[in-house]
């Protein structure tokens, strides 16, 4: 029956990384050799023997981010050698000795001994073992880097991101008057109610975002309104009993604005979330609901009288 034991123990793999495991390790009571997975050798350390990865100057690695052979795609296996996805809910997968999803410890515990803060980062993931539940690893990883904000990297992303300056349409359109009392149609190109994407990738960091449209804000100086679509086009020949779903009704004239009209902007307000991939402190966040660059026009508002011939 194999005895399961934690340890601390330092592991040379690949091009002399250094490493402290205090993962889980597998002891034979005997002290025999013992099976190990693919992709492992047995090694007898101080508390019996445990299985370590097998060197492979093709798969350098590192146990903080695992690197593909000769810097192709890489293929992920577990204990069985059946292919497991290299990513999942924003956690890298580990191989031997650990076959676990994980990525830097929050918050970071203290180093080990002889080391500052600045030389290296603990990683952990939790280890499932049939029958024997799971327990946390944790390993140190010499030279590692504390991953960057996916937030800051979110908004840094956003600010290169082309979101769109609405293309305006009114109908009545400019120059043409409207009316006191008419409802005056407001609608933009619909290619522009769009999904704005985006990603950005810093050493093993990926942040995607998504920048969605939820809402188009018009001010027409005499007031405002605020439209949950691009609005529906106007197209000549239409009913008078035609509706639109954003439009605004002017309650009195332009005469009296700069050049006898009331100036008009739009601008598209979007719902700006991320997701974080590989090596991540979090795995998704928003921004929040931000506005794009506004675009801007003039209509003039005038009044029908009514006459009464005697």
């Amino acid at each position: 029956m194999r005895a399961v034991s934690r340890l601390l123990v330092g592991v040379m793999v690949g091009t002399a990384l250094a490493f402290v495991s205090a993962g889980v390790a597998y002891a034979n009571d005997t002290g025999s050799p013992i099976s190990c997975g693919h992709g492992e050798v047995p090694s007898q350390g101080p508390l019996g023997w445990i299985c370590i990865p097998a060197s492979d100057p093709g798969h350098p690695g590192s146990p903080g981010h695992p690197a593909a052979p000769g810097g192709g795609v890489r293929h992920c296996y577990d204990r069985g050698h059946q292919e497991v996805p290299c990513a999942k809910d924003g956690l890298s997968w580990f191989g031997a000795p650990r076959y676990c999803y994980g990525g830097p410890q929050r918050p970071q515990g203290p180093p080990p001994t002889g080391k500052t803060a600045g030389e290296g980062l603990w990683y952990e993931c939790t280890l499932s073992s049939s029958g024997l539940g799971s327990e946390m690893t944790a390993w140190w990883v010499e030279g590692g880097n504390t991953p960057p904000d996916p937030a800051q990297l979110a908004r840094q992303k956003l600010k290169a991101m082309p979101l769109a300056v609405p293309r305006m349409h009114l109908a009545p359109q400019p120059p043409l008057l409207t009316y006191v009392g008419l409802p005056t149609w407001l609608w933009i190109d619909h290619d522009q109610w769009s999904d704005v994407t985006a990603s950005v990738s810093v050493g093993a960091t990926t942040v995607s975002v998504v920048a969605k449209p939820v809402e188009v804000g018009w001010d027409l100086t005499a007031g405002t309104v605020d439209c949950d679509s691009a609005g529906r086009p106007w197209v000549k020949g239409m009913s008078s009993n035609a509706e639109t779903d954003c439009s605004y009704t002017f309650e009195k004239v332009s005469d009296f604005q700069p050049h006898r009209r009331f100036k008009v902007t739009a601008a598209i307000t979007y719902q700006v979330d991320w997701t974080c991939t590989g090596t991540c402190i979090a795995t998704k966040g928003t921004l929040g609901r931000v506005t794009g660059r506004p675009s801007e026009t003039a209509i003039g508002v005038g009044e029908r009288q009514t006459v009464v011939v005697g």
